[in-house]
């Protein structure tokens, strides 16, 4: 048997790494001597140390790595490759486009520190009275699509006929990734019966005044079309009228990159008197 510091010299792994490995129930030790706590391998266990580094090398993760180690299923660890293979190819894809864009800059020569604002159209028009079915929630960020798709379910239902894309409100004074406190809706036909319940009720948006801009790609970077909405309302004449709403025309629903998501921002506005 080996020590683990004899150990880790053949597989070029530390001995911190070992504890960890064996602490995640990755490669343990064959023996823990009681008295003193002194690891020992077995030179069979060589083999599966340098296996492991082979699939970190692979991008696998820890989790990723024990089901490998732990099966004897060569479907599976065909399917796992594959699938790994597809996410190493995604992110290079996203890294040259990230190269492209950095590249371009510099080309540009745009000053990074004044900051990178896209260039947005503002549009300003009537939003009609709309009916809408919505909820209020408080909400992990993440679990957005899951609470879109439930108020969809709902909607089916109880017959609501659908008229459009959900958008949502957020009223947070500062944003919380774990706890939004969120109100999304859904347009639908009118219906002249009210419903209402626990978790969801109809009601109808009035009719306003709304400047509106196009966000394309990650809701990451959204905050700089909210920043020229904010300028445009300001320098034309107008205040804010109410708490603005995103309305997602392309998004998590899509079988697509964040980059093609599509996001339309709205403040409802009202024009200041002089």
């Amino acid at each position: 048997m080996y020590t683990i510091s004899r150990f880790s010299q053949l597989c070029k792994m530390s001995a911190r790494m070992l504890r960890h490995y064996d602490k995640e129930a990755l490669l343990k030790p064959v023996l823990v001597d009681t008295t003193n706590g002194y690891r020992y391998y077995d030179q069979s266990q060589l083999e599966t140390a340098l296996r492991i580094k082979k699939l970190k090398e692979y991008r696998f993760s820890l989790p990723e790595i024990r089901a490998i180690v732990q099966s004897t299923d060569s479907t599976m660890l065909m399917g796992m490759i594959h699938t790994k293979i597809d996410e190493i190819s995604n992110e290079m894809s996203r890294n040259r486009k990230i190269i492209a864009e950095m590249q371009e800059l510099i080309e540009n020569k745009v000053d990074l520190l004044q900051g990178i604002r896209k260039s947005y159209d503002i549009s300003i028009g009537i939003r009609n009275e709309i009916s809408v079915i919505s909820q209020r929630l408080q909400i992990n960020i993440n679990d957005m699509d899951k609470y879109i798709d439930s108020l969809y379910h709902k909607a089916k239902e109880n017959n609501i006929k659908l008229l459009g894309v959900p958008s949502t409100i957020y009223f947070n004074e500062e944003f919380t990734s774990e706890q939004c406190d969120i109100e999304l809706m859904i347009p639908i036909f009118c219906s002249n019966e009210e419903k209402i319940s626990s978790e969801w009720q109809i009601k109808a948006l009035p009719k306003n005044v709304v400047a509106t801009t196009i966000h394309i790609g990650s809701y990451d970077f959204i905050g700089y079309a909210y920043v020229v909405l904010e300028e445009w309302i300001e320098s034309n004449g107008y205040s804010l009228d109410g708490p603005p709403y995103e309305t997602y025309l392309k998004g998590l629903e899509c079988d697509c990159h964040v980059d093609e998501y599509v996001t339309q921002i709205s403040f409802s506005v009202i024009k200041k008197t002089m």
